[in-house]
């Protein structure tokens, strides 16, 4: 952060208030790039002295008025995030089998569990078992119940996700290693290994690959 020479009163000197504000530092002041000691200088040379306090006031208005008036739109890949997210919320709502959401780091794992709840044995028996839930050339879901780790990989041509629904792992990524419970999402970048290990006697998960 920016800091500036403190302005002080000393005994037989006057303060010159037009060298302060020409001094630059109420501009620094309302863009927020002052250390917390220097603001608090400002806020103080604002209380004693009125006209500093106006201009100060003038440079903010002036800043928020350019800004009004000269909008940065998002980019577009912002854009279609956003309302990417937003058509998976509504359809999250319904999880028609049909059109599945799309699995991210805002996806409701209980409404997921709701509705695989039925697939899900009532005695786990087999070591893994992977139940394909929406299979396309853009996508694959699919219900994941295992009991065994698993090894090292590393995608080139699909983007995998997981979201866990039961149980807990410990994810390994490059060099990062975390823990994931209930609710805990993931995402693999490419040409990353990574590899799962359960923390729990099973793990119940969606997994998602998306074509690149």
């Amino acid at each position: 952060m920016l800091s500036c020479r403190p302005w002080v009163f000393a005994l037989g000197f006057s303060m010159d208030i037009k060298a302060y504000i020409n001094s630059g530092i109420l501009k620094q002041y309302a863009l927020d790039v002052l250390d917390s000691s220097a603001r608090a200088e400002v806020e103080n040379m604002c209380a004693l002295h009125p006209e500093i306090k106006k201009e100060l006031e003038r440079i903010q208005d002036t800043l928020e008025n350019f800004a009004i008036e000269n909008p940065v739109a998002p980019p577009p890949e912002l854009q279609n995030s956003i309302w990417a997210t937003l058509q998976n919320l509504n359809k999250e709502k319904e999880m028609n089998p049909e059109d599945l959401p799309f699995i991210n780091r805002f996806t409701d794992h209980n409404k997921w569990l709701r509705f695989v709840q039925s697939r899900i044995p009532a005695e786990i028996t087999e070591d893994r078992i992977v139940d394909v839930l929406q299979h396309n050339s853009l996508v694959t879901q699919a219900l994941v119940i295992s009991k065994t780790d698993f090894e090292n990989e590393e995608h080139e041509h699909e983007m995998e996700s997981f979201v866990i629904l039961e149980g807990r792992c410990e994810c390994t990524v490059g060099d990062n290693v975390f823990e994931l419970g209930p609710g805990g999402f993931a995402e693999m970048p490419l040409h990353t290994p990574h590899s799962v290990r359960m923390l729990t006697p099973y793990v119940v998960a969606i997994l998602q690959r998306v074509a690149i």
